[in-house]
């Protein structure tokens, strides 16, 4: 989009070698080795970074380490967001000042169109406004940038719960290889140590297994995803938090947020009766619907779901803490009696 003063040009498009969106984390870590003194009882304790040396529990380091990382990617895909969705107002205000349109300028649009001549394809203006209709079409723009934003977070929480099952498969593959189907895996994963090609056969056959079992759990919903996965881990919210909510819960908020994603892929356009429903309950968070209303999205979704992901991943953090050293519970407990002494 250019104005008709400045000359055309055509940005390199650089594609990304991976697909994931942690390639968009712009995010520094904020963390605090567990063993620096007085980590525990830092007030802005953000992330804990630890070791787990037991070989068959590395899966929760790595698992933290998923965490950790998405974490960042979260706030860094929300930021990137809001920036864009600044500039469009930057955009509104520019075009509809008035200094702006005594210049006697307009706002443009470029695409690609054929050449009336027949000679191919060129890149020309495809839309050529006044300032009034360039500072609508950009205010009116907001709402819809705001849902894709949306969306866009959505993939990126399904992708994140992904990940962390995964870790966790990787370290113990016979959870998804039971029954008489996977006896030929099973096979293959007794004997993967007793020589290279069968370390080789193994490995083939599970990772064809574990995209199969990841194809298929794409269609069940994230909910049911996420309360398999704090059921296989053993993962529980941690002990000095005080309120109501659980990791069932969190599932259930997961789901509202999956309806929402879904209401508006399909077009939905006004408020289910199964959406204002979880609505009502205090698993949704601040998502706000009201049945046979107007459906939209709007930069409240967009920071409620931000809101969410990012007490999300301090608080899995911090259980997957207490799942490798379950003595901690105890100091927490022990450090939250001794600042209340004070």
């Amino acid at each position: 989009m250019l104005d008709l003063n400045e000359p055309p040009y055509i940005s390199e498009i650089i594609m990304p070698d991976q697909t994931s969106w942690t390639e968009l984390n712009f995010i520094e870590r904020e963390s605090v080795p567990i063993m620096t003194p007085g980590a525990l009882t830092l007030e802005n304790l953000k992330w804990i970074e630890f070791v787990v040396t037991d070989e068959e529990a590395k899966w929760i380091q790595e698992i933290n380490e998923v965490v950790m990382e998405f974490g960042g990617v979260f706030h860094s895909i929300f930021l990137r967001w809001a920036v864009t969705i600044n500039g469009l107002h930057v955009a509104e205000d520019k075009y509809s000042d008035p200094e702006w349109k005594k210049k006697g300028l307009s706002f443009a649009v470029q695409g690609i169109r054929n050449r009336k001549d027949g000679s191919g394809p060129e890149l020309t203006n495809v839309r050529v406004w006044d300032g009034n209709m360039a500072a609508e079409v950009h205010s009116s723009s907001i709402p819809m940038l705001a849902a894709w934003a949306f969306c866009n977070m959505y993939s990126c929480l399904e992708e994140f719960i992904f990940n962390m099952f995964r870790e966790y498969l990787k370290s113990n593959p016979l959870e998804i290889c039971r029954g008489d189907d996977f006896k030929e895996i099973r096979k293959l994963y007794r004997e993967r140590d007793q020589s290279h090609d069968k370390s080789i056969a193994w490995k083939t056959a599970w990772d064809e297994r574990l995209e199969s079992w990841h194809r298929k759990k794409l269609y069940i919903g994230l909910d049911k995803v996420f309360k398999n996965f704090i059921s296989k881990t053993g993962i529980q919210i941690p002990s000095f938090y005080k309120g109501i909510y659980n990791y069932n819960d969190i599932a259930k908020t997961l789901g509202g947020i999956s309806l929402i994603r879904n209401c508006f892929i399909h077009g939905v356009t006004t408020v289910p009766k199964e959406l204002a429903q979880f609505c009502e309950e205090f698993q949704s968070s601040f998502f706000n619907f009201t049945e046979g209303e107007k459906f939209s999205l709007s930069l409240h979704e967009l920071a409620t779901l931000e809101h969410f992901t990012d007490a999300f991943t301090q608080t899995l953090n911090k259980s997957l803490f207490e799942l490798a050293n379950p003595d901690m519970k105890d100091l927490y407990k022990q450090l939250k009696a001794n600042k209340q002494n004070i």
